[in-house]
């Protein structure tokens, strides 16, 4: 499990979008009047701090919003439908 840092900086994932990089964990936010997509992260793609897929092929995995995970991530993508992510570096 990740360790986020204290004084960690952030990195807004929006919905449709896909990062790579180095991340200690994510937050999802709750929709909003500006992004009401949804109450869950919708991921399409996302890769552990060793590269390993989390997810099986063709499947989408889901994070409830309003949650901090301590999980290393080295490439994320979102679906259109999926709220907006905070990824800690």
């Amino acid at each position: 499990m990740a360790n986020i840092p204290v004084n960690a900086s952030a990195i807004l994932l929006k919905a449709s979008q896909s990062i790579t990089g180095s991340f200690a964990g994510f937050t999802v936010l709750p929709n909003s009047a500006t992004a009401p997509q949804g109450q869950v992260a919708h991921f399409t793609g996302l890769l552990d701090g060793n590269g390993g897929n989390l997810m099986g092929s063709g499947s989408s995995l889901f994070f409830t919003a309003g949650q901090t995970y301590p999980i290393f991530v080295t490439s994320a993508s979102l679906d259109p439908t999926s709220a907006n992510v905070l990824l800690y570096t």
